[in-house]
């Protein structure tokens, strides 16, 4: 039964990664706006990490960061450019997988309704995306070629598109990760 279950699980996985390439590859992942993106491919991953745990959260995140690497070089604008660096794009993306699973099973050891519990997981590692993203790019001079030649106000401009983005993906995970677990869950119950 176990290696049954292991099996389900390696699948799911497989599924999940399946998701990630089909979201990098076509605007389902990335939402275009201006020079920044609005990223989707968070929840799949996120999501994959409630349903099968960190070690396949920490797999679903190195994907999607293997996979953004893959999208900078095949696209090499401005705003690409960047995460052509790993560690801008991929370690980021591997401790997301990481802290939405942690963050998730730490909390449904608790009280918490399985909701809410998804809800605070969502958003924990949406945060750590955004945040640990934002700070390689300052580490490693990765906004200078996105705002090469830009004056500082465009840069304040820039600032913000990139604030509201990241509320944006918040909201999108809160929204979107709990809803979806709870519609698989019925699924999935005694399979993993």
């Amino acid at each position: 039964m176990e290696k049954k279950k292991h099996l389900v699980r390696l699948v799911l996985c497989a599924l999940f990664s399946a998701l990630i390439v089909v979201m990098t590859f076509t605007p389902l992942g990335y939402i275009p706006v201006g020079v920044i993106s609005i990223t989707t491919i968070h929840i799949a991953t996120i999501l994959g990490a409630c349903i099968l745990g960190v070690k396949y959260g920490a797999i679903l995140g190195g994907t999607w960061g293997a996979l953004c690497i893959v999208k900078a070089f095949q696209e090499p604008i401005p705003g690409n450019i960047p995460f052509q660096n790993p560690m801008i794009s991929l370690v980021p993306r591997i401790i997301v997988g990481i802290v939405a699973g942690l963050v998730f099973v730490a909390l449904s050891k608790t009280k918490l309704k399985k909701p809410i519990s998804l809800g605070i997981a969502a958003v924990a590692a949406t945060l750590t995306n955004t945040v640990l993203v934002l700070t390689a790019l300052t580490l490693f001079n990765g906004f200078e070629s996105i705002t090469a030649g830009v004056t500082t106000a465009l840069e304040t401009i820039f600032s913000v598109l990139i604030s509201v983005n990241g509320v944006i993906e918040i909201v999108a995970a809160l929204v979107l990760v709990p809803s979806l677990y709870m519609a698989t869950e019925k699924l999935l119950k005694d399979k993993i």
